[in-house]
Parts: structure tokens; C-alpha cells; sequence
């Protein structure tokens, strides 16, 4: 039995950052967890660029985007138990709820049918709304990332909860151990009132990890099976970032990262 599955990566920011095949995290920690149970992963398009993933520090991100898994000649009830087991794990680590399992979809080659981790049969037309809802989103975010700031002293555009919207400019101080917005200035009167009243608590960054080693087997985190936060062995696992590349600064209502919280003065 061929044993390959192939997954669609996504770019949404394909117009700033243009020949980037990317994946988010969660969709890296479910490759990591099939090719464990022996399956081949092939991340489309298959061409010379290297996997790269997207991270974001606020809170984690569960299958916003849709995930494509395309089998041929392989059970989907197989693979839709692994990614069922994967998902209710991460639900219980990131105290999610499953919401997002509809945005995970089967789509078995060799009978033509696929299927989301609802275990409900997805039709074509429904899949190529999800892909136009993509595509837009993509849009939207071109659209943003070209827009100049009026502001000349505050170039850097402000989102709120990673979304192509912009509520605001700033200028932000970057170095290795910190990113910092130094002074900025909000729009959104919407977005004030609820910074004012702790809605709003706290900033985060997208980015792009080019290049991150894995504390267990000491290789490209992107090739190795191990994944963040689990145990290996008694050590826990972790990735060290080396090379990465600024996405976007949103302004979330739940920071990972305590510090990084916001005072409107």
C-alpha cells in the first residue's frame, strides 16, 4: 500500500513575502505525528522551496485556516483516527474547543469523497468556498500591506488578533532577545474603549521560522518528528529559532506571553 500523503501548504502572505511554502505550526505538529505512524509527507507544490513554518505569539491558533490532507490507496479511517487523536490532544493542551475540526478535510483520491474530523462528508462546492474565503483573506492582506502609513515617524501597521484589518500605526523596536512597540497610535475607537477595559490586554507577532534546531535530536525542526512541549525520554521538548522574519504585529486579547502587555497612556 503506497503509504504518501500530500498537504497543501498556504501562504497568505504571498504578496509581501512571495515563494514562501508555508505551514502553520499546528499543521507541522500533524505532519510530524503521521510521518511517526509511517506516513510519507508531500507539501504542496512540490517544488525547491524549503518547509517553513509560521508562528505567532499570541494565543495558539487552531485550524483557523483549512488544512488539505489527499490520500490514494490509503483508508481514510486510518488517517482520520491519527488526526482525531492529534486534534483532541491538542484541544486538551490549549484548552480549545473543537470548533475547528470542519477546517481539517480527508479528501480521498481513490474514491473521490472527503471528509472533516466531524466526521461529516464535504462537497466540492463546499470546498471551493473555503478556497475562495482563502484566496480572499490573501487579498485582504495585500491590500494592507500596501497601504502607506500616514503617520511617517509610525510606518508599522497595527492588526488585532492576526486578522487583515487595521486598527492603527506604530514603530517598533526590534532586537534579538525583544520586539518592543515604542510609541504607536490607535484608530479603532472601538479598539480603545476595549484596551481601556482590559479586553484587550496584550501584543503579539506573526513570523516566519526559517531556520529552527530541535533541543532533542539537535536537526532542523521541520525534519524531525519531535514536537514542543512534549516529553522525550524525560526531556522536554523545545525549538530554538535561529533565522526568522517579522510578519505582523496584532494587538490580542489573550498574550502567551504575560509581559507583553499594553498601556494606553
Amino acid at each position: 500500500m503506497e503509504k504518501t500523503i500530500s498537504i497543501d501548504s498556504f501562504n497568505p502572505y504571498s504578496s509581501k513575502f512571495p515563494d514562501k511554502k508555508l505551514v502553520t505550526k499546528g499543521t507541522l505538529e500533524l505532519i510530524k505525528e503521521l510521518r511517526s505512524n509511517g506516513y510519507e509527507i508531500i507539501v504542496r507544490p512540490e517544488n525547491n522551496q524549503p518547509i517553513q513554518y509560521l508562528f505567532k505569539k499570541g494565543i495558539h491558533e487552531f485550524f483557523s485556516d483549512p488544512l488539505y490532507a489527499f490520500l490514494a490507496g490509503i483508508p481514510t479511517s486510518i488517517i482520520f483516527n491519527i488526526a482525531s487523536n492529534y486534534i483532541q490532544t491538542s484541544i486538551d493542551k490549549w484548552s480549545q474547543t473543537d470548533e475547528n475540526r470542519k477546517n481539517i478535510i480527508i479528501i480521498n483520491q481513490t474514491i473521490n469523497e472527503a471528509v472533516n474530523l466531524n466526521n461529516k462528508k464535504v462537497t466540492k462546492s463546499e470546498i471551493l468556498d473555503k478556497k475562495k474565503k482563502s484566496n480572499k483573506k490573501k487579498e485582504t492582506f495585500q491590500k494592507c500591506f500596501s497601504i502607506i502609513s500616514p503617520y511617517p515617524d509610525l510606518p508599522t501597521p497595527i492588526f488585532i488578533e492576526h486578522k487583515p484589518h487595521i486598527i492603527g500605526w506604530g514603530r517598533l523596536k526590534v532586537s534579538d532577545e525583544e520586539l518592543e512597540i515604542e510609541e504607536s497610535k490607535i484608530l479603532d475607537k472601538t479598539i480603545k474603549r476595549k484596551i481601556k477595559s482590559g479586553k484587550i490586554k496584550g501584543a503579539s507577532v506573526t513570523g516566519i521560522a526559517e531556520k529552527s534546531i530541535c533541543n532533542i535530536c539537535n536537526e532542523n525542526y521541520v525534519d524531525c518528528n519531535h514536537i514542543t512541549g512534549e516529553i522525550y525520554n524525560g526531556k522536554n521538548c523545545a525549538n530554538k529559532i535561529h533565522e526568522a522574519t517579522f510578519v505582523e504585529v496584532s494587538l490580542v486579547n489573550i498574550p502567551i506571553n504575560s509581559h507583553c502587555l499594553l498601556k494606553m497612556i
